[in-house]
């Protein structure tokens, strides 16, 4: 009884009605703040799970992810991420996919206007279908077949990525906060997008740095103030002969370096210590000449170490000794044609006295002999003289058929004085019968030349207990096909470990003083030109043997020597 009148006077004076409000009050705000925390949540998990590492397909799955988790306390039915390519949008992630919304499919801006206007405002947009929407050019989202859709422009730093575009199959509003929500949501997805931009042009910059980094040429390295190698390009991986994972973490000089000095007075070392930049030269045991480049890098006063920069230079300093000999031949030639010049017009007169003295003079006379003798020795002057300008003209050369039995004889009238004053004979031993070879006289000349002085400085100056010879020979080769020209002496010979460097360029035995180490280098080069090699043969004491072999000429297949001229 107290009860029931408890209950009437509440319900007469409103208390009961009051206390049902309340907690329908006090039930709504509940919901609303677990709606809030839900959002929060989504919020937050997104933002701890972007991170430029994620793969590119990682949205794929996000937008499922966005899709359920947000359904949960949001009613929509498909979320889409848009981007701009071009004149159009190009849907780039989508859930639900169908094939009236899949990755790939382009908005122009004739089907996607209020899209296009979102993205040119840079602001959130609600579309609803109302009944003139059939005529907008809004046909992107009707196709959807959206009731609402929330359009949220993906925007961070004032650069536009794209939209994220939230839509529902039912006429349902969302208020401030859930609009608030999805513009959150927008600019987490706004951030990933820019900073997969970001990653992507600096992958680029990357790959285009290693690219031309690997392209180069010449030798890069880069090494760790311990001289550790950290990086180097395909060229200094070539030169090791290593793989890329044993060269790794090597010393420079383990496997770079060739000198005899000690470390401490690397000069390498000593740019680490100065921090200045150094060059040098270094000659490899293969005799390449490399010119060596040391850069010091630093950050902020710290030493990280040296960028190693090694070019190839033998090619050019060869360039360079041959253009000084050309100069040292074209000086030569200058001279030769004014002591030519000079000493043809009395030659002549020589010549021609002696040859009429000659025929008025019997030949059992005494005078005939001491005349003819004239007339042999003005001829042989002449032939020097010619052999000479011959020798030292500068001119393009051209290959035609060639008797090597006249270029052994030219190069012979020109050094054979200087060879027998040494008192070294010289025997000769010519082919006939020799088939010519496609060559150029004046070049192979300078090649027979040069191993005719090799051979005279093969002899000790003090050394006479033996005869000093050089035999120059001639012949054909049937095992090869080819023709051989052999200069050979019995001088001091070349040790076994020194035969396979002779031809290096640069390389010589004989000190700064008497040769640059060009001259089986060049001679190589020039034999090589014409399609031959050159074998050497030697015995320590007992003299060496070299070899030019020359292929026989295709047009003619034999010819006689020809008259000395």
């Amino acid at each position: 009884m107290p009860e029931q009148k408890t209950q009437l006077i509440e319900k007469l004076t409103g208390v009961y009605s009051s206390k049902r409000n309340y907690y329908v009050e006090l039930k709504e705000k509940v919901n609303e703040l677990s709606k809030r925390n839900a959002q929060l949540e989504i919020i937050n998990q997104l933002a701890q799970e972007f991170n430029i590492t994620l793969p590119r397909d990682y949205l794929d799955k996000t937008i499922k992810k966005i899709y359920e988790s947000v359904r949960q306390i949001l009613y929509l039915s498909r979320v889409a991420i848009l981007t701009p390519h071009g004149e159009n949008l190009l849907v780039n992630f989508c859930y639900i996919s169908d094939d009236k919304c899949c990755k790939g499919i382009k908005i122009t801006p004739d089907n996607g206007e209020t899209l296009w206007k979102s993205i040119n405002s840079n602001s959130q947009i609600v579309w609803q279908r109302s009944a003139d929407t059939a005529d907008t050019k809004d046909g992107f989202l009707l196709k959807q077949g959206l009731e609402v859709a929330v359009i949220n422009p993906l925007v961070t730093q004032n650069k536009v990525y794209g939209l994220f575009v939230v839509g529902s199959d039912r006429c349902i509003t969302y208020d401030p906060h859930d609009l608030a929500f999805f513009q959150q949501l927008a600019n987490q997805i706004a951030i990933y997008l820019q900073d997969g931009a970001l990653f992507s042009e600096v992958n680029r910059a990357k790959l285009e740095w290693e690219a031309t980094f690997k392209a180069v040429k010449d030798i890069i390295i880069m090494v760790d103030p311990e001289l550790n190698i950290l990086r180097f390009n395909q060229a200094a991986l070539d030169f090791s002969g290593l793989s890329e994972k044993e060269l790794y973490g090597k010393k420079y000089c383990d496997v770079f370096c060739t000198a005899e000095d000690s470390c401490s007075e690397c000069s390498l070392n000593k740019a680490l210590k100065t921090g200045e930049m150094i060059d040098f030269q270094r000659r490899l045991n293969d005799g390449r000449v490399m010119e060596v480049y040391g850069y010091p890098a630093s950050q902020e006063q710290k030493n990280l170490g040296l960028v190693i920069y090694i070019r190839d230079i033998t090619e050019r300093l060869k360039m360079q000794v041959q253009l000084l000999q050309a100069a040292r031949l074209a000086a030569l030639g200058e001279m030769a044609a004014g002591v030519a010049h000079e000493l043809n017009t009395p030659l002549a007169v020589i010549i021609g006295d002696a040859q009429l003295l000659l025929r008025t003079t019997p030949q059992d006379e005494q005078a005939y002999k001491i005349l003819k003798d004239i007339e042999t020795c003005g001829q042989r002057c002449k032939r020097i003289v010619r052999g000479l300008l011959t020798f030292s003209r500068q001119e393009q050369y051209l290959f035609q058929p060639i008797n090597v039995n006249d270029v052994v004889k030219d190069a012979l009238s020109l050094v054979s004085y200087h060879i027998e004053k040494s008192k070294i004979r010289i025997y000769l031993s010519l082919d006939e019968q020799l088939p010519n070879v496609e060559g150029n006289s004046q070049q192979l000349e300078q090649v027979i030349v040069n191993l005719l002085l090799n051979a005279k400085q093969a002899f000790d100056e003090d050394e006479e207990e033996q005869e000093q010879r050089i035999t120059v020979k001639t012949g054909l080769d049937q095992e090869r096909n080819q023709v051989f020209i052999k200069v050979a002496d019995n001088g001091s010979g070349i040790p076994q470990e020194m035969i396979t460097k002779i031809f290096d360029p640069f390389y010589t035995s004989k000190g700064e003083s008497k040769g640059t180490g060009l001259g089986l280098s060049v001679s190589l080069g020039i034999v090589q030109k014409h399609g031959g090699t050159i074998a050497v043969e030697s015995e320590l004491g007992k003299g060496a043997e070299f070899t030019v072999y020359l292929p026989p000429s295709r047009n003619v297949d034999c010819t006689d020597s020809g008259q000395e001229g």
